[in-house]
């Protein structure tokens, strides 16, 4: 197994013209090696720079853990994406959530 590393440098940015300039927040990331170049490759086969690529798939990501949480987190099982709620139903599917991950969605519906 190898344990080499890249370092590369990963930006967000916000940008909201009417609030003023862009926010980004920068930070340095380990990855194995080889993982740099096959996002490079995907990157390009979907048209977007690394950085837009690597913020797009942990984005999905988020989405996707914080809907299992929601699934989970209702204990009739009749939860599934897309399906609305009565809020009140929905109102007890969120504050089963964890803290963390009520966090996370307020972030996203930003």
């Amino acid at each position: 197994m190898n344990n080499k590393v890249e370092n590369i440098s990963v930006e967000q940015e916000q940008d909201d013209s009417a609030r003023g300039p862009a926010v980004v927040e920068k930070f340095v990331i380990r990855l194995p090696m080889g993982l740099r170049d096959q996002i490079r490759l995907l990157s390009e086969h979907n048209r977007r720079s690394m950085n837009s690529e690597i913020i797009m798939v942990l984005e999905n990501h988020i989405r996707h853990q914080l809907v299992q949480q929601m699934t989970e987190a209702n204990s009739d099982g009749n939860y599934s994406v897309g399906m609305r709620q009565p809020e009140a139903d929905l109102g007890r599917v969120l504050e089963n959530l964890p803290l963390e991950k009520k966090a996370a969605l307020l972030e996203l519906l930003g």
